[in-house]
């Protein structure tokens, strides 16, 4: 019944599963004895080796489990029951590989921890908290703006190489000391912020810098109104001289209208008197110029 449900005997099965605890166990001790010895990359390689084996023995214990309860089967409508002794023996072997699995797995994680992981995630914590530590220290002037940004470049670059070096390391960590370092990569992430956000303040600096260097804007300069200056010019003469007096009274009412364009009587009366030569005046009796009309 066994050979037509998988295609192999029960025994056939069984001897499957011993090869694979075998080679199982035979990688384990190998770990064990050897792990001190290797390097990174050998104890990550042998441990996926290992790993790998005791999928292996699982897969094959359940094809075991399938064979017995295939066997055990063979009245129809009967329930399939494992007896106690089977049922104790498949568990009892998975039971034993997990155990030695987690052993080995302790074993080098302890040694891959201790020997590599821990130096490489606290130097890459420690490095990132030196940088955070510059750049705070950093004072906020705008001649070390650019200063300043080079260094917020270098924070970053090394806050998230901590956060890649924690990742990669984090399977070969206990829980305890998981804790811990995530603590702290997350007090260097809040540090990192808080530098960030200065960067408001270098600029601030180097606004008010370049405001200095320009100074005070100009005030605009008044532009000077031309000046128009109106040379005087007195009432022209008549001198007696009849032939000139129709030009003479032509000049001088246009140049009264222009000195007196209010029309005032009284003072054209005034300065027409004022036009009339001493002796014409002195002929015709014209003393003031109430009597020149």
């Amino acid at each position: 019944m066994a050979k037509e449900t998988l295609g192999k005997k029960v025994k056939q099965l069984k001897q499957e599963r011993t090869l694979a605890k075998s080679a199982f166990t035979k990688q384990a001790n190998y770990l064990s004895k050897a792990a001190d010895g290797m390097i990174k990359d050998e104890l990550q390689e042998e441990f996926s080796k290992l790993s790998s084996l005791a999928r292996y023995v699982s897969d094959s214990n359940d094809d075991y489990r399938a064979g017995l309860l295939a066997e055990a089967g063979t009245e129809e409508g009967e329930e399939v029951k494992l007896d106690k002794h089977q049922q104790a023996e498949l568990e009892r072997t998975m039971e034993e590989c997990d155990m030695r699995l987690g052993e080995i797995r302790e074993a080098v994680q302890s040694n891959l921890w201790s020997r590599y992981g821990k130096e490489e995630v606290d130097f890459a914590i420690q490095e990132a908290g030196k940088a955070c530590d510059r750049a705070q220290a950093s004072p906020i002037t705008a001649i070390n703006r650019d200063g300043y940004e080079l260094q917020l470049e270098r924070v970053r670059r090394l806050i998230h190489d901590a956060t890649a070096s924690l990742k990669d390391w984090e399977k070969w960590i206990s829980h305890d000391q998981t804790a811990h370092l995530k603590g702290r990569l997350k007090d260097l992430r809040i540090f990192g912020s808080n530098l960030e956000a200065r960067r408001a303040e270098f600029l601030t600096a180097q606004k008010i810098a370049e405001e200095e260097r320009r100074g005070p804007e100009p005030q605009p300069t008044a532009v000077p109104q031309p000046v128009v200056r109106i040379k005087p010019t007195s009432l022209p003469k008549f001198t007696g001289f009849k032939r000139n007096f129709h030009r003479w009274r032509r000049d001088w009412e246009n140049l009264q209208k222009q000195g007196e364009p209010t029309g005032s009587v009284e003072v054209k009366k005034f300065q027409l008197l004022d036009s009339v030569d001493e002796r014409i005046c002195r002929d015709l009796r014209l003393p003031t110029y109430n009597s020149a009309d």
